[in-house]
C-alpha cells in the first residue's frame, strides 16, 4: 500500500456567514442531491443556487462542486475503508456531506479544523443530528492518517467512470484514452468568438489573450467576464474553441438562409448571422431560447428564432441552402467545463440519445434544398454519436455525399482531421494552447 496525497500546505480558515445568509454549502449538497436525477445540469442549479450569492460565497460554491464532482472517484475510495452507508432514506444526503467533507479535507485550501467542523455543522443544519459523531469520527480519523490505496491504481481510472474508459480504450486505444481520461480532468481555458473576426488579433492583444489557429481568442480562465473589454459594447461572445469551428465551415454565407437546429445558448447562430448569413435558430425549449434572444440582442445581430422540435418540424416547413445541426449528445467531451456529467452521464442514457440523433439528420435532410451543405456535429467522445451516425445516415441516403474538411479551413491545424475528412477533435489536441474539447464534426452535400 502507497499514499498517494498528503493535504495540501496552505490552508484557510473557512468564511464566517453573515447571519441570514444562505451558507454555501448547503446550496453545495442541495445541488449534489439534485443532479442524481440526471435531467437538470451543474450550470443549471449554479444559476438557480448561485442567484444573488456575494461573489466570495459563489466563486467558494463552484469550487466546491467543481473539486468535488472531479475527484468524486477518489473521495469515494478514501471513504469506503470507514464508511458505509446506513439502509435508510438519508444515505444519499449522508454521503454528500462526506464528499464535501473529504474534498474540503485533502483537495481544497479550507484548514483541516474548518473542513471538518463545517462539515459537522452542514450535517446539524440538514437535519441528521444523529450522524454528526459518525462524520466527525470519518473525517478526523482521516485528517490524523491520511489514506492509501494500492499500488498502481491511478486517480483517473478512479474519477472517469468505468463506462467512459471501456468505450474510449476501444475507440482510441490504451494510450490515447489514458491522455483523454487524464486532459478531461483539467480545468478548461476562457474562449471567446469575436463578431469582426478579422480583429481577434486587436482583441486577444487586449485582453491578454492569444488566437487560436480555428480564430478563437483564448484567455486564462477564471476571470469575471462582465468586465472584461467589448463585453457591454458585444464585440464577442463566449463560445467553446471546438464548438465555434462547425459554423465556420459553410462554402457561402451572404444571401443564404441556414438553420440552426437545437441553436439554444446561440452561439452558432450569432456567428452565422455576423458572417452574414440569414440565420434560423429552432430550439424546443422556450427557456433556452430566451438566452438566444437575449444574445442577439446584446452583440446586435439579427436572426429568426423559432420554438419547435426540430425532430417533428411541420411538412410545410420551408427549405434552405444550409443546415448545421448541433445534436443533443452526451457532451462526454465537455467533461472539463461540465465536471456533472461523470455523476449524470451513463451508457443508458448515451444510447437512448441515438435515435434522437438519426431523426435529426433524417430532419435536416427534408430541410435542404439539393445542392445544398449539411453540417452535424456532437460534443461528444462516443463514436457511436458522431462517426456512426454519419456512417449510417450515408448508408441510407446516397444522395449524399462527404465534402472533407481541410487544414486551409482551420488556419492550417490538422491534427484533429481523420481519414475520412472528419474532424475529430480529442481534450489532447492543441495541448500547448490548454487543450480543446472534445468535438465531432462533419460536412456532407445533398447532390440530388
Amino acid at each position: 500500500m502507497t499514499e498517494r496525497r498528503s493535504r495540501p500546505a496552505h490552508r484557510n480558515a473557512p468564511r464566517k456567514q453573515p447571519v441570514g445568509a444562505p451558507d454555501p454549502r448547503m446550496l453545495a449538497l442541495k445541488t449534489l442531491q439534485e443532479l442524481r436525477g440526471g435531467e437538470v445540469t451543474l450550470d443549471e442549479l449554479l444559476s438557480k443556487h448561485g442567484y444573488g450569492l456575494p461573489s466570495l460565497d459563489r466563486n467558494f460554491l463552484r469550487q466546491l462542486l467543481g473539486t468535488t464532482l472531479r475527484h468524486l472517484g477518489e473521495i469515494d475510495a478514501v471513504l469506503a475503508p470507514r464508511y458505509q452507508p446506513p439502509q435508510d432514506r438519508v444515505a444519499a444526503r449522508l454521503t454528500n456531506i462526506l464528499r464535501l467533507g473529504v474534498a474540503q479535507l485533502f483537495f481544497m485550501d479550507t484548514s483541516d479544523y474548518g473542513a471538518v467542523d463545517s462539515t459537522v455543522n452542514l450535517a446539524r443544519d440538514a437535519g441528521l443530528h444523529k450522524y454528526t459523531k459518525l462524520i466527525n469520527a470519518v473525517l478526523r480519523g482521516l485528517q490524523r492518517d491520511g489514506f492509501e490505496w494500492p499500488e498502481g491504481v491511478e486517480d483517473w481510472q478512479l474519477n472517469i467512470p468505468a463506462w467512459l474508459r471501456g468505450s474510449w480504450k476501444k475507440a482510441y486505444g490504451a494510450e490515447i484514452s489514458q491522455a483523454i481520461a487524464e486532459a478531461s480532468l483539467g480545468h478548461a481555458m476562457l474562449d471567446l468568438s469575436i463578431k469582426d473576426r478579422t480583429t481577434s488579433a486587436d482583441w486577444a492583444e487586449k485582453m491578454d489573450g492569444l488566437v487560436l489557429p480555428t480564430g478563437s481568442v483564448r484567455l486564462e480562465s477564471g476571470r469575471r467576464i462582465r468586465d472584461l473589454p467589448g463585453y457591454r459594447d458585444g464585440d464577442w461572445w463566449v463560445q467553446d474553441a471546438a464548438a465555434a469551428i462547425p459554423a465556420t465551415l459553410f462554402s457561402a454565407y451572404q444571401g443564404k438562409t441556414i438553420y440552426d437546429l437545437c441553436a439554444a445558448p446561440g452561439g452558432k447562430t450569432m456567428q452565422l448571422a455576423s458572417l452574414g448569413a440569414s440565420a434560423i435558430a429552432v430550439d424546443k425549449s422556450e427557456g433556452r431560447l430566451k438566452r438566444v434572444f437575449e444574445n442577439l440582442e446584446r452583440v446586435s445581430l439579427g436572426a429568426a428564432v423559432v420554438t419547435g422540435d426540430a425532430t417533428d418540424l411541420a411538412p410545410d416547413t420551408p427549405r434552405a441552402d444550409a443546415v448545421l445541426l448541433d445534436a443533443p449528445c452526451s457532451a462526454t467531451g465537455t467533461i472539463r467545463r461540465h465536471p456533472d456529467i461523470l455523476l449524470r452521464q451513463n451508457d443508458k442514457l448515451m444510447k437512448s440519445l441515438l435515435p434522437i440523433q438519426t431523426k435529426l439528420l433524417n430532419q435536416a435532410d427534408k430541410l435542404l434544398n439539393v445542392g445544398g451543405e449539411l453540417i452535424y456535429c456532437t460534443c461528444s467522445l462516443q463514436p457511436e454519436e458522431g462517426e456512426h451516425q454519419i456512417k449510417s445516415f450515408l448508408a441510407d441516403h446516397p444522395n449524399y455525399e462527404r465534402k472533407p474538411i481541410t487544414a486551409t479551413e482551420l488556419g492550417g491545424w490538422d491534427e484533429a482531421i481523420n481519414e475520412a475528412g472528419e474532424l475529430r477533435v480529442l481534450p489532447i489536441h492543441m495541448q500547448d494552447f490548454g487543450g480543446m474539447d472534445g468535438f465531432f464534426c462533419a460536412r456532407l452535400v445533398k447532390k440530388s
